[in-house]
């Protein structure tokens, strides 16, 4: 009996034996993957990054998102605030993380006056220079007051095919100064009618922001459009992480734009009208660069090769920010 229980351990043991590198492999696949050893976002510019101090919950300030960003060996950020210009915040955060471009701009929500071309001025005029993107309104924009069925008259910069005489305005600075125009959360409609006043009025730089997200909402059509204007369109990466299964409750009040859905936009319009950002740092969501890795990472799977990437994240980027070629 001894002689056979002591045979059948031989036995399982020698299986044990020959399974030991199965159950390795399965030890290994439930740890994160070691970082590459370059990273796939070296050299890129995320054009939209959320960060502290700020009225809504942030996750980082922006000096932890200029430090994180430069460890990943990202070149530049865009730092957006929907109350506040960030041309200050940004002009010191570079003082301190010197690696990396730290940009900032302007909202013009009601926080600032509204489309308020004062405030454009003073931004611009901030020492150190980096106050280079004008956004119009956001979520007092009236269009996304309406998207959200939220109370009150919003915002407006146009009516029809006409911008307002304010609006007029603030294009007027943002071409005399060779400011970037960002377009906000206004109506599709008010997007293409700004862009081509714009363009009129000697604007080199045009950016529809989050140009498939529920505010603005882009077709396909207008954002080719856009595109023929000279426009760029941005897609962001928190667009992906939205819709009703979100893991965050006020996320779910927003459509989901896949990645797969940007891939066939670019796809469909071309890379080089694109440009890619986050607009993460929100409490509870990853951190900007960690989302920026993961959405090249997606776009790459959903066909986009890396010259689109690198044209999208770093070159059209770049340009924008009067910065050289990469």
């Amino acid at each position: 009996m001894k002689k056979r229980l002591f045979g059948l351990l031989v036995i399982i043991a020698g299986l044990l034996f020959a399974l030991a590198p199965t159950f390795a492999q399965l030890e290994v696949r439930v740890f994160p993957p070691p970082p590459p050893l370059e990273s796939p976002i070296a050299g890129a510019i995320d054009f939209h990054v959320h960060a502290g101090p700020d009225v809504f919950g942030r996750s980082l300030t922006d000096l932890e998102v200029a430090k994180l960003a430069a460890r990943f060996g990202m070149r530049g950020l865009v730092i957006k605030n929907h109350v506040t210009s960030t041309a200050d915040r940004a002009f010191l955060v570079n003082q301190l993380v010197p690696e990396i471009e730290v940009f900032g701009g302007i909202a013009l929500n009601r926080a600032v006056g509204g489309v308020n071309p004062d405030a454009v001025e003073w931004m611009y005029r901030m020492s150190g220079g980096r106050g280079k993107i004008v956004w119009l309104p956001s979520f007092d924009a009236d269009h996304h007051l309406k998207t959200f069925n939220e109370p009150g008259e919003g915002l407006k910069v146009a009516e029809g095919s006409k911008v307002l005489p304010e609006t007029e305005a603030v294009l007027k600075v943002i071409a005399r100064e060779n400011l970037i125009l960002a377009t906000g959360h206004v109506s599709p409609e008010e997007v293409l009618a700004v862009s081509k006043r714009a363009k009129e009025l000697g604007v080199n730089y045009v950016v529809v922001t989050h140009a498939m997200a529920d505010v603005p909402g882009l077709s396909i059509a207008q954002m080719k459009e856009a595109a023929t204007m000279g426009a760029y369109l941005e897609l962001i990466y928190l667009n992906h992480l939205m819709g009703p299964h979100a893991h965050l409750g006020w996320m779910r009040n927003w459509n989901q734009v896949s990645v797969s859905d940007m891939a066939r936009a670019i796809k469909e319009i071309g890379a080089k009208h694109f440009i890619l950002g986050t607009d993460l740092g929100q409490t509870g969501n990853p951190t900007h660069p960690d989302g920026l890795l993961k959405f090249v990472i997606g776009l790459k799977k959903a066909g986009i090769d890396q010259e689109s990437l690198d044209l999208m994240m770093k070159k059209n980027p770049a340009k924008l920010l009067g910065l050289k070629d990469p």
